[in-house]
């Protein structure tokens, strides 16, 4: 049977490496045409990433399960802009953890940072996540280190909360992750 984890694994792993065979030769054209002009912060451009983090969640109501915590795996991608001296970018994940009382996640959100002493960004996000029960809004905060040209640290709390079948449904999640940014 088909397994979206074992496909993309293997697909994020392949597109790090090519993303960093042709990082060096990226056409200022297309930087352009992605939104980044001359001189820009460590954190403009796009990016992919991996993440692992611990999940907790609960639910009232007719289904009731109290607090309970999930280990889990997960993807992003995205791109940042420089917006003066902060950072916008619209970032996608999925969060792989089917022992949350909302399963796996997946959802699209705006990030918001402005980046101290070049390397290290402190930032808000504000979106939408769901695949089940329901859509939701996501809200979240966290930093990213960048120790390397390409390379970067995250950890972040992220959170959503629902209204579902006559009960209620608390999602948080805190997670370190690792970004690989192609230019």
């Amino acid at each position: 049977m088909f397994s979206f984890k074992k496909l993309v694994a293997p697909a994020l792993v392949s597109l790090l490496c090519a993303a960093h065979a042709h990082s060096e030769a990226i056409d200022p054209a297309l930087l352009k045409a992605m939104g980044v002009y001359g001189p820009h912060s460590e954190f403009a451009g796009p990016y992919v990433g991996a993440k692992f983090g611990l999940n907790l969640s609960d639910i009232t109501g007719p289904n009731a399960r109290g607090w309970h915590s999930t280990w889990f795996p997960g993807i992003v991608g995205g791109v940042n802009y420089d917006v003066d001296r902060f950072v916008v970018g619209l970032e996608g994940f999925a969060d792989f953890h089917g022992g949350s009382t909302t399963r796996d996640d997946g959802g699209l959100d705006v990030k918001f940072g402005m980046p101290v002493n070049r390397n290290i960004m402190p930032y808000a996000r504000i979106g939408f996540t769901g695949t089940w029960p329901d859509t939701r809004l996501h809200y979240g905060a966290g930093v990213e280190y960048k120790f390397a040209k390409n390379w970067s640290v995250a950890g972040e709390y992220t959170g959503d909360a629902s209204s579902y079948q006559g009960g209620h449904r608390h999602n948080n999640s805190m997670t370190m992750g690792l970004h690989y940014y192609f230019f």
